[in-house]
């Protein structure tokens, strides 16, 4: 009797087991999934067009898959055990988990970098140094002083902590190939934050362990907004303001980022909020046809203590982080994303700079925009010095004619 109630009682729970899944699934069309970004699977129709559908059995399953009753619920119970006992990442977005537990963001392409599986050919890297030299060129033919600045992603600052299942090949990435290009065979300013950014990690956070794996922290940032303010300053006799430790209210709080809705790990860092700044931000309209895009901006400071326009094409590295920074150090910074590489004759046109500091993030490639923009450069110099050759030849012309008359 007792084996027959036990029977009973199983057979119960199983049919509950399988049948709740169907019971509390999801029956509506059109349902996004927030943690997922997509939408999931539509109500399979056995009759379509008014004719059998020959793909439902397989449609059921899919959308099963997708709607299923306590769906979320078991996502979020194996990512926590992976994550928990394995030290695994199952979302489908570009986070992992370091060889000592970091937060890494790593896509394909930032794997390739950390791996040097990427590198460039020896012509291809002088072809676009070459490019910055025509840049900085044509910008010193107008008087404005050009610095090229290089940020570096976590995995460059951190090799140490990337996934372990990833190996490099040499020591020389293809930012390194390009950087070091510069430096040895061209007079572009280069600004380099790599080394200083290794040296000062061994005693600062200088990327998150736990927070935001994309950017550098803020004290990083502030050693890169000071690294490059020392860098201008020595081509200018010292006459920008930098600022200094004291010039900021420093309070640390927890920054760590929670990922798959749960994975959370306490980071303390710093926080730099600038205590008595000077800089405004001004009205974007003073930006013409570049004030539209939303990450641009103007910064005004009538107490600078110099008259000299900085335009910033950037990235987030800056645009997210320092910015403010430099506003304190100029009399106006104009701020412009690095997209609109291939506009910078507008830009230059538009805002009459005396500096350009031109910015990109490791994983932000913009060689090719780059060197579309020299290629534009040389194209107008040719086409003038043709026009001059043919103008020097039709007064020649004219002056021998006149000779032979008289």
């Amino acid at each position: 009797m007792l084996k027959k109630v036990y029977n009973i009682i199983f057979i119960v729970l199983f049919m509950a087991i399988i049948s709740l899944p169907l019971i509390k699934a999801n029956w509506k069309s059109g349902v996004v999934s927030e943690d997922e970004n997509r939408y999931l699977t539509d109500t399979p129709k056995l009759i379509e067009n008014g004719r059998f559908n020959p793909d439902f059995t397989s449609d059921v399953e899919s959308w099963f898959k997708d709607n299923m009753g306590f769906r979320k619920y078991l996502i979020d119970t194996n990512a926590r055990l992976q994550y928990e006992v394995f030290g695994r990442m199952l979302n489908k977005s570009n986070y992992y988990i370091g060889r000592h537990g970091d937060f890494i963001y790593a896509t394909d392409a930032m794997i390739a970098d950390y791996a040097h599986l990427n590198l460039r050919s020896d012509e291809r890297v002088a072809q676009i140094g070459q490019s910055y030299q025509t840049i900085s060129d044509w910008l010193g033919d107008k008087g404005i002083k050009f610095y090229n600045v290089q940020c570096w992603d976590k995995h460059s600052i951190y090799p140490e902590q990337f996934m372990a299942s990833v190996n490099q090949i040499g020591d020389t990435s293809k930012t390194d190939q390009v950087v070091n290009y510069i430096k040895n065979n061209t007079t572009v300013n280069e600004i380099s934050l790599k080394e200083m950014l290794l040296d000062k990690k061994k005693s600062y956070e200088v990327y998150s362990h736990y927070g935001d794996p994309t950017h550098w922290t803020e004290r990083g940032a502030y050693f890169g907004y000071q690294y490059i303010m020392e860098k201008i300053n020595e081509d200018n006799h010292n006459m920008y303001n930098i600022l200094s430790e004291d010039d900021y209210d420093i309070t640390v709080e927890d920054k760590g980022i929670t990922l798959n809705g749960f994975i959370h790990e306490k980071d303390m860092m710093e926080t730099f909020t600038i205590r008595n700044p000077k800089a405004v931000k001004a009205d974007k309209s003073l930006m013409g046809e570049f004030g539209e895009d939303e990450r641009h901006s103007i910064w005004i400071n009538k107490d600078a203590g110099n008259d000299t326009r900085l335009l910033l094409m950037c990235d987030s590295y800056i645009n997210s982080f320092i910015v403010e920074d430099f506003a304190e150090s100029f009399s106006e910074v104009w701020l412009v994303w690095g997209d609109y590489t291939k506009d910078l004759d507008k830009v230059i046109e538009l805002y009459n700079p005396d500096i350009v500091i031109y910015e990109c993030a490791e994983r932000v490639d913009r060689s090719d925009a780059v060197v579309e923009f020299a290629d534009k450069i040389n194209k107008i110099n040719e086409n003038r010095i043709k026009r001059c050759k043919v103008g020097r030849h039709s007064f020649y012309t004219v002056f021998n004619s006149w000779s032979r008359l008289y």
